[in-house]
């Protein structure tokens, strides 16, 4: 197993672990009615290879709420166990948070061109929410995001 800073493991290495995480997030989300959906890395995995992709070091998710309802998410989940430790602002709010070794990215995002509507991808009998519609999405996030090499986001470098 691959070795990541602060302890962290893969998604990829282990499916269980971040399965179950991934479901926590989305279940605390659907109870708050924030509106919540995959992003950047995980969405391509979940979109063109129907899981996460090998490397890819987190959980990349999409909120949108208002700021007194993105607290309550953050206080929900330290309250279920997940950890904060660390916050930056440089492209949009993101926060990161750990559970089970596993670290979720957060991006706040205001409603817009991909965010206004989603659609869904199964994964395992479970349906997650993506950006609509999800191809241009990954489109304008990767060049060449139909093949199965290292992608670099156009959004933010990763």
């Amino acid at each position: 197993m691959r070795r990541l800073p602060n302890g962290r493991i893969d998604p990829f290495e282990q499916v269980d672990i971040a399965d179950n995480v991934l479901n926590e997030v989305f279940w605390t989300t659907e109870r708050l009615k924030v509106k919540a959906f995959l992003m950047y890395g995980t969405c391509l995995g979940f979109i063109r290879d129907g899981g996460y992709i090998k490397g890819d070091n987190d959980l990349d998710i999409g909120v949108i709420c208002r700021k007194k309802k993105m607290k309550k998410l953050i206080r929900r989940l330290m309250k279920n166990g997940f950890t904060q430790r660390g916050r930056f602002w440089r492209y949009r709010n993101n926060i990161h948070v750990y559970k089970d070794r596993i670290l979720i990215d957060f991006y706040f995002c205001k409603s817009g061109e991909f965010y206004s509507s989603l659609e869904y991808v199964q994964y395992k009998g479970k349906k997650y929410p993506v950006p609509c519609p999800v191809k241009q999405y990954l489109s304008a996030c990767y060049s060449n995001w139909e093949k199965k090499e290292k992608q670099v986001s156009h959004y933010y470098g990763g």
